[in-house]
């Protein structure tokens, strides 16, 4: 039974990759499974540290990916109405791209989200075609780094957890 149970906890901590990968919070299933497997076995391989770190870093990688399209589109000369169009147009973008092609679309939603969002609050603010164009490559650079900061983020707790069974 315990060699079924570590078959499927292995299974899960993947699927929670894939998930980030595709604009679902996988590190909080990665957390999620490692608490319910360490309930499962009495915490004989995970401990209640690990689980608690597991966490927190899901919540800082939250914020840091939607933030991390704010700090770009302002070094890419955006204004404050553009850094709040960036995280809000990736977050609008995110969700309006899951109801028209699950899995994917959320992904493609939030990168474009990120940029429409971006240009349109500084084409607002300026008039100037070429900034909120170079304003939305920020925002869209950073959303693409946030996403692939929470990726290597969520591979990383795996092989950390891996190290608890190896």
């Amino acid at each position: 039974m315990e060699i079924l149970l570590g078959i499927i906890f292995w299974i899960v901590l993947v699927i929670g990759i894939a998930a980030t990968i595709f604009g679902i919070p996988g590190t909080f299933i990665i957390a999620t499974a490692a608490l319910l497997y360490s309930l499962l076995t009495d915490f004989s391989g995970i401990s209640w540290v690990l689980i608690f770190l597991l966490f927190a870093i899901s919540i800082l990688l939250e914020f840091l990916e939607f933030s991390l399209s704010g700090y770009m589109t302002n070094r890419f000369g955006g204004s404050k109405l553009s850094i709040v169009g960036a995280i809000l147009g990736g977050l609008i973008g995110a969700i309006w791209g899951t109801t028209i092609l699950p899995i994917i679309g959320t992904l493609i939603g939030a990168f474009m989200g990120a940029f429409g969002g971006a240009f349109i609050g500084e084409y607002f603010i300026s008039r100037d075609f070429q900034r909120a164009l170079l304003a939305g490559i920020g925002a869209f650079i950073g959303a693409v780094g946030g996403k692939t900061l929470k990726t290597v983020t969520a591979v990383a707790m795996v092989v950390t957890i891996g190290f608890y069974f190896f």
